[in-house]
């Protein structure tokens, strides 16, 4: 593909967005998509009417449903010789809504959970706000990165239709669930969100790394617990990832064999697990090309790992 068409395939992205946008903007349309929603069926996917769908939105001008459908129909509702049915597009936009990601805000107040802090042990509330699911530790001040609170263990964004009908153990449970699946997509390269490529954008290692282990503190020269951070960027929606580099191993198959040989039945989406690796050693051995050394020990035991620029591993030695 040459420039002239990579440019043009960019431009006609652009204009399709800002059209949606635009299809979007109008109540009607909206009222239209959510009535088609309400009448779809998963076990029997018949089209509605016109005249069943007039009804359902309580609109008297034929004439102006028309002109709303025909614009809908370009990206989120398909007309078929039966009638009028959601697109897959339009139904991620009403799925959208109904996780409350656009229009609601509930709070949870702090309440015990049956998770151990993973630092001192000691017992974690969990909270949600704005969006956020929160564990903070009551035993402990940790901060791992320095845009936590003290206390603050983990924080995950989480839709709102998570916590309907839920207890907090259910939710830091369906929140766990979740968030594995979502940060295994941005491991390989695959955005959570839109499905676009999401590359690896950088690898930082602080090279003055002095965190402090013993009151679970963030270091003072690049605000994390942790020495590298790895960051991915969606290139279609911008959606932006960064973690450590411990949760890396966790996919390769000799990481699940070396905790396996040792009578462990290794997971890292368990929070109890996730003590293990923080014992693991990290080693920039050298910056172009890149490659991390990862050592991790167990029962007198050692595993290392070597990643390039990519997070793939290129050498495994035990």
């Amino acid at each position: 593909m040459g420039p002239s068409t990579t440019r043009d395939a960019e431009q006609s992205a652009a204009a399709a967005k800002d059209e949606a946008f635009q299809l979007l903007s109008d109540g009607t349309r909206l009222e239209m998509l959510q009535a088609l929603w309400e009448a779809h069926d998963p076990t029997d996917a018949s089209p509605l009417r016109f005249s069943e769908l007039r009804e359902r939105i309580g609109a008297d001008d034929p004439g102006q449903i028309y002109y709303h459908l025909d614009k809908l129909t370009t990206h989120f509702v398909r007309r078929t010789e039966d009638g009028y049915e959601l697109r897959e597009s339009g139904m991620r936009i009403v799925r959208m809504l109904l996780s409350g990601t656009a229009i609601d805000d509930p709070e949870v107040e702090p309440v015990e959970v049956d998770v151990s802090c993973w630092y001192c042990g000691g017992q974690p509330e969990l909270s949600y706000r704005d969006g956020w699911r929160y564990l903070e530790c009551t035993n402990c001040d940790a901060r791992c990165v320095d845009t936590f609170p003290p206390g603050v263990i983990s924080k995950n964004e989480f839709p709102p239709s998570g916590l309907r009908g839920r207890t907090a153990d259910e939710i830091n449970e369906a929140d766990r669930i979740w968030g594995a699946h979502r940060r295994a997509s941005v491991m390989d390269g695959v955005c959570p969100e839109c499905a676009g490529d999401m590359p690896v954008t950088s690898v930082r290692t602080c090279e003055d790394h002095r965190p402090d282990w013993d009151g679970y503190q963030f270091c003072e020269a690049c605000g994390s617990i942790f020495r590298t951070l790895v960051s991915h960027v969606c290139e279609g929606c911008k959606y932006q990832w960064q973690m450590p580099t411990l949760f890396y191993p966790t996919r390769e198959p000799a990481v699940v064999a070396f905790y396996y040989d040792h009578g462990v039945e290794f997971d890292l989406a368990t929070y109890e697990q996730r003590t293990h690796l923080l014992d693991y050693r990290e080693e920039l051995l050298s910056e172009d090309p890149v490659r991390i050394r990862i050592t991790i020990p167990l029962e007198g035991e050692e595993l290392r790992l070597t990643f390039d620029e990519r997070m793939d591993v290129v050498d495994v030695y035990r």
